[in-house]
Order: C-alpha cells, then structure tokens, then sequence
C-alpha cells in the first residue's frame, strides 16, 4: 500500500512536503506540489490520512525537548534541527517546547516533571547515565509516552522509543584508526572528554581502547574531564601536555576542541602534536585550516534533530514506529582539503 512517507520517498521530499500538497496547506514550490501530484496519480494514492491529520489538528499534542545546556556549538546545531522541524509541524497543531539543562540528573528531572505536568504527548531527551534519570524515564514511559533519546543514550534503559544520532563507540574507532594513520601507529595519547557520564562520550573512548589494543606502541597516557567547557579545557589540556611532556598525541572527545587546541598551539614550537577532534563547527574549522587539528570526525547534528522530531511525527500520524530502535546518522570524516564543503 502506498502511503504518504512511500510518497516522500519517491519524491525526494519530507513526509511534510507531502502532507501539505495533499492537504492544501502551506508553501511548496510549484514545480514540487506537480511532482507530487504526479506521483500520486501514477501510484493511485488515496489520501485516507487527511482525516488522521485533521485528529492531530484537533489533538494539539505537544512534544517536550530537554537538551543539554553547556559551552558546545553543537548543541546549537542540534537545536537549529529540532527547531526546522517544529516549523514544519506547526500546521498539525504540533506544539515543540524545547527546554535546557545543566548535565546533572536533578535537573533533567524536574524540567522532566514540568512538561509532564504541562501534559505533554512525547519526549525527546539528550539524557545524563545516571540510575535516577532512568527510573524517572521507566516511570514516564508507563504511562504511554514515547520518548526519544537524541545524540546521547542511557544502557539500562530499555523503554525508549527510539535513539537517533551516531555509532559512538564506532566513531571511537574511527577516531583510533586516523591516529594510527597520523603517527604510523605509535604515540603516547591524552584524551579529554566532556562528561565521564555522558554515554556517548563513553561509548567514543571504549571504541578508541579497543581499536588502539592491538597496537602496542599506541599509549594513553592520561584522561581527563572539561564539562564542554572551553575555558577549562584549555587549562585542563595545558597542564596536560606540562605534566606529561612525553604525550604527542591529543584525542578530544567532545566539546571543548576550541580551548584544547588554543592549548596545542602553545607548544607546538616545542613538540609536535597530533590531534583529532569531533564535529564541524568554525571555531574547529579554523584549527583544522591552520594544521593544528589534523581531522574532525563530523556527526550532523541539525540531522539528528530533524530525525528525532520525525520518528515522532510519523508515530502519531501513521502510527508507526521504527523498525530499527537505533536510527544512525552518517559519521564523516573532515580534513582540511574538505573541511569547508
């Protein structure tokens, strides 16, 4: 049976872009609406879902966000995606609220208490691992509410919805494979991450273990935490690279690439050192032009937040739900030859 995302598909379009042309609703591009209505001619496409959409209308659900509140340009961009996409459903009658939180469980918690307590139909959350957190979620999901995870994930918590955003522990790997690649397979290695309890920061270093054990001659030497915060990743990396003046590799698992590589910069007359990053933000663009930072491991944020509204999306109008739980986005690689496409 033919339906409206089969529609989409065809059409290279958003299951949106459909729904507007078949409802009559909002701007598309006239060359797009005769595609559409070409295809749904050639398919023999009935639009039995208007009366499904027109019960969304009248359902005026509303979806709550809660994202993660820190000194991390891709935070922004991951917003930027959600954002696009609570625009587009507007003409549903679907109400986005997006709220920010510190990266503690507490506060996850009670912004989580307050949109329940404000009736929302679903959640989407870039969640803290903490046991806490995952008893409120267990507790929210019993009473029917779907709940996405974006960007970041929880092990022990098996109710989910779904969970939209990279491989980490394969974009760890990843991250182990150019190092290798750099330094022909030897090198003692400092890691800074953002949050020890941030899983997907977790799942980047388990992979980046496991690839550099068979290589013996590739060393970590020391590992530390800088909450996303570029002011304290430069000091953090800084008093790194002092007390071990023996590392000559640098492997920055999160935020906080900017003051890491502000840090670099200051010994590189000294030593050299290499170092790769994560995400495609100007500031990491800029140390990647000037050959401080020898590749970026890029993870579509804006992507992953167009995904995650999606998935919801198409649950309450079609009702359905993802044949895969686990919804990867693309990993990709950024040197300085393309690291302005």
């Amino acid at each position: 049976m033919i339906t409206q995302s089969k529609l989409a598909k065809l059409a290279g379009v958003s299951r949106t872009t459909v729904a507007r042309v078949i409802n009559n609703q909002g701007y598309v591009s006239e060359e797009t609406r005769k595609k559409i209505l070409e295809l749904i001619k050639l398919t023999s496409y009935k639009p039995n879902k208007a009366g499904k959409t027109l019960a969304i209308q009248h359902k005026k659900l509303k979806i709550g966000c809660i994202l993660i509140q820190a000194d991390n340009p891709f935070y922004q961009e991951l917003n930027k995606g959600i954002l696009i996409k609570a625009e587009e459903y507007k003409s549903y009658g679907i109400e986005v609220i997006v709220k920010y939180a510190v990266f503690k469980a507490e506060e996850q918690i009670k912004i989580i208490d307050e949109l329940i307590g404000s009736n929302v139909n679903a959640l989407l959350i870039q969640p803290i691992n903490d046991p806490k957190l995952v008893e409120k979620l267990e507790e929210v999901a019993k009473s029917n509410i779907p709940i996405v995870m974006v960007n970041t994930d929880i092990p022990d918590f098996h109710s989910a919805f779904c969970y939209v955003g990279n491989d980490f522990y394969l974009c760890g790997k990843t991250a182990a494979n150019l190092l290798e690649l750099f330094t022909h397979g030897s090198c003692n290695i400092g890691i800074i991450t953002g949050f020890f309890n941030a899983k997907s920061h977790a799942d980047r270093i388990h992979g980046f273990k496991d690839y550099i054990s068979d290589f013996p001659d590739m060393k970590i030497i020391d590992i530390q935490e800088n909450h996303d915060d570029e002011w304290e990743s430069y000091h953090i990396t800084r008093e790194m690279l002092d007390n071990h003046p023996e590392i000559d590799a640098l492997f920055v698992v999160a935020g906080g690439v900017y003051g890491a590589g502000r840090a670099v910069k200051d010994y590189l007359k000294e030593r050299k050192i290499s170092m790769i990053s994560f995400d495609d933000v100007p500031t990491t663009r800029e140390l990647v032009k000037e050959g401080v930072i020898l590749a970026t491991i890029c993870q579509q944020p804006i992507r992953q937040g167009q995904m995650a509204l999606e998935a919801l999306f198409n649950y309450f109008v079609d009702g359905t739900t993802p044949v895969n739980k686990r919804l990867y986005t693309d990993i990709q690689i950024k040197l300085k030859a393309n690291i302005d496409t």
